[in-house]
Formats: structure tokens, sequence, C-alpha cells
């Protein structure tokens, strides 16, 4: 298993705005945009920042993530996950494609995702 990308969470109730500053500082346009309706998410990348959009009771329990880790197979993080007896929180199938959200032994809270071959 590799690791292919990663992206820094940023939280904000201002997506438009915030998008807007984090494209003049990392001198590149918003790479994409989505929503998580279920949980009321509008998210944005601008490499290499993934930007958090939504009222603060939505974005409450997204508040301990620290990065998000794009990986070349799921099955092998896993795999790594399970030898080294790392909790996963949530195992889920995103929009990006499959993710694990883990809690690593020293509290990090971190997200996994295996991106389909169109989004990375």
């Amino acid at each position: 298993m590799k690791i292919i990308n990663h992206f820094i969470p940023v939280f904000t109730e201002q997506l438009e705005s915030t998008v807007a500053y984090y494209e003049s500082l990392a001198n590149r346009s918003m790479d994409r945009t989505w929503d998580i309706p279920e949980a009321g998410l509008s998210l944005a990348t601008v490499y290499p920042y993934v930007i958090v959009s939504g009222s603060v009771e939505a974005m409450e329990p997204a508040r301990s993530l620290r990065a998000v880790v794009y990986v070349d197979s799921m099955t092998e993080l896993k795999e790594e996950l399970k030898k080294q007896n790392t909790v996963i929180v949530r195992d889920q199938y995103g929009p990006i494609g499959p993710s694990v959200f883990v809690q690593h032994p020293d509290g990090c809270f971190i997200e996994y995702v295996e991106p389909v071959k169109t989004v990375i």
C-alpha cells in the first residue's frame, strides 16, 4: 500500500469566501466540490486543503480530523491496520471512493481514502 496524496482539513461556515482565500494562497483553482447531504456538509479541494463547510453542529463530528490521506489499496491498508491493532472508527464508501476513519494509538484521527481513478 502506498500513500498517493494527502489533504489538510479546514473547517468553515463560509465555503465560497474560504475557497477564494485558499485559491489565492495556493495560487491555484479549486480542484473539485461535492456535497454530503446526509451530514449537512459541502466540501471543496484546493490542493493541499480540503475545505469542509456546514453549520457548527454539522461540522462538529469531523473537527477532530487531522488529515485526509489517499492510498492506492484500501485492502492492504486494512490489513496493516489490523496487524497494528488500530481502531477503524467508520468504514464507508463515500463520494470519492472507499474510506475509513481511523483513530491512531496516539489519538490522531485520520481519514484514509482509496479514490476512484477519475478523481486522483
